[in-house]
């Protein structure tokens, strides 16, 4: 990080806000009827996939841009991603005519991965996860003397990520309860920072998959866990650990994590699909999972599941529409 995590602050955050409102809009925060019936309680979800790329990413990607624009950056970025990240990095550059490499793993979303190209950035498909792309992508940073952004350890990405909380605190809906998925931790650690701060009595509970259960170990740990391996389908929540960063921010204002398993994420899925019309990828439907796994009642009376994106890869579309 550029700076210590202690500096990532709600001033960060509101300014972020500011900075971004000239080119974003506010996503829907809209109640479900067919998620209530599912869970036992009133549930919101936040629709993170209207947003230009139809991910929450572009928050912190397009945060830490306008950042360097300040600075009078003209240079080239990169960066390296499941998919995602690298796809609001590829936008954020092409809307201020930046050039961008994005590292992506060999087996990545193929999908992800051909929306990232019609973008104009440049893919390089290497290595076996999330990690060995960073690794990739900080040594191309370095040999080419561009300018590395970090999916979720870099504090501008962080205050992007949590305009999503802000926002929400905002939309004049009242809710006991924030669920967030997990990956790196920046989404959960920008928006459980908001939210506490504006909040301080709504719960916020991060979510995370059995196979990339990094977080849940490193607060367990009091220290970061990185794993050796990452098993998911869902490939937005796959880092191995989180930062330093996200981690300390988890620590000062998450109250809880919950781990659930792939399978829990199709009946998810098949509900937003068939009974919203929503095309969510797996990583976006963890908190509603979470939600149909545990009921309401775990949660608190009126929660809100951040559906965080919609990117869903074909064959797991197929999947989700031929289930019974």
């Amino acid at each position: 990080m550029q700076r210590g995590a202690q500096t990532v602050q709600l001033d960060d955050v509101v300014a972020a806000q500011q900075r971004l409102a000239q080119y974003l809009t506010e996503t829907p925060l809209q109640s479900s009827t067919a998620a209530a019936e599912a869970v036992g309680g009133d549930v919101l979800l936040k629709l993170e996939m209207f947003q230009p790329i139809r991910v929450f990413k572009i928050r912190g990607a397009l945060n830490r841009v306008l950042r360097l624009r300040e600075g009078s950056h003209l240079g080239g970025v990169i960066t390296a991603s499941a998919g995602n990240h690298g796809l609001a990095v590829a936008y954020s550059a092409q809307r201020f005519g930046l050039p961008a490499t994005i590292c992506v793993p060999k087996h990545g979303n193929q999908a992800k991965v051909r929306a990232i190209t019609r973008l104009g950035a440049r893919v390089i498909a290497e290595g076996e996860d999330f990690q060995a792309a960073v690794e990739n992508a900080q040594r191309i940073a370095a040999e080419q003397n561009l300018t590395f952004i970090h999916a979720y350890d870099d504090p501008d990405v962080i205050a992007g990520q949590g305009t999503l909380g802000l926002e929400l605190t905002q939309q004049r809906e009242t809710f006991d309860a924030v669920l967030v998925p997990i990956g790196g931790g920046g989404l959960l650690g920008g928006t459980a920072l908001a939210v506490k701060e504006r909040m301080p009595t709504v719960k916020v509970y991060g979510i995370a998959m059995s196979g990339a259960d990094s977080m849940a170990r490193s607060l367990a740990a009091g220290r970061v866990v990185e794993l050796p391996s990452v098993h998911t389908i869902a490939d937005g929540l796959s880092p191995r650990g989180p930062s330093a960063a996200t981690l300390e921010l988890a620590q000062r204002y998450v109250d809880d994590v919950i781990v659930i398993d792939d399978e829990d994420l199709y009946a998810a899925l098949r509900l937003l699909l068939f009974e919203e019309h929503l095309v969510v990828e797996p990583s976006g439907a963890a908190t509603l999972a979470a939600l149909m796994r545990h009921g309401a009642g775990r949660f608190g009376r009126r929660p809100v599941a951040v559906l965080s994106g919609g990117f869903c890869a074909d064959e797991v579309l197929r999947q989700v529409a031929q289930m019974e």
